[in-house]
């Protein structure tokens, strides 16, 4: 594998950073970014922010309307309907992976985990509430020894992100996926693979119910 330059590593970090911004709802998907602000929130300069649109453009996390500038991607109903029917293919297909590969400090960990989502759901916070539940999922397919599987599941859970970070605002959907994350525990320690794959389909047609929900 090619090692990145510390340029590029620098570019990675700043567009990790605006996208976790974005997912995290603090960025209006109705407005086009402005290259003034950004420079003062990364703390970089204009070129810099070039290459960092440039790279969100390229995850599909940003989209470049010519002679006007950068705005959020948002997903058509279809497109999201495409993206959880893709993700449900691949995630159900990696449980038995990772239900394989988990041992008892990992569903101790995973629990752990869970736990710090409950508390943000508690605790109302959005922002904390999104990233505790990256946290969860990352930790989750980090047991998933397929590498190029992991890459593709991410990627899509990143756009399921983008299209439905709003959800977080709706306690009923707040709640279910709190529950949802014990119960994947419990599914792990029990070996109940079908049990397991219920609570991932559950777990991305939610929005279904919602509208909107996140992923």
């Amino acid at each position: 594998m090619t090692k990145k330059t510390i340029s590029e590593q620098r570019i990675a970090e700043l567009a990790n950073f605006l996208q976790d911004k974005i997912h995290s709802d603090e960025i209006d998907t109705c407005e086009f970014l402005r290259q003034n602000e950004l420079e003062k929130m990364l703390d970089a300069n204009r070129f810099t922010i070039r290459q960092v649109l440039t790279e969100l453009t390229n995850r599909n996390v940003l989209e470049h309307i010519p002679y006007r500038g950068h705005k959020v991607r948002v997903h058509s109903a279809d497109e999201r309907e495409q993206i959880t029917e893709t993700r449900l293919l691949l995630e159900q297909g990696a449980a038995g992976q990772v239900m394989m590969q988990i041992d008892e400090a990992g569903l101790v960990q995973l629990h752990e985990r869970a736990v710090i989502f409950a508390k943000a759901v508690e605790s109302g916070d959005l922002q904390a509430q999104i990233r505790a539940n990256y946290a969860f999922h990352s930790f989750y397919y980090s047991y998933c020894h397929n590498v190029f599987l992991c890459d593709l599941i991410n990627e899509l859970r990143e756009k399921g992100i983008r299209v439905s970070r709003n959800a977080w605002r709706s306690p009923h959907v707040s709640a279910q996926s709190r529950d949802e994350h014990f119960a994947m525990v419990e599914a792990l320690k029990n070996k109940d693979l079908l049990g397991l794959q219920h609570l991932i389909y559950q777990h991305l047609n939610a929005w279904k119910k919602d509208t909107i929900t996140v992923l």
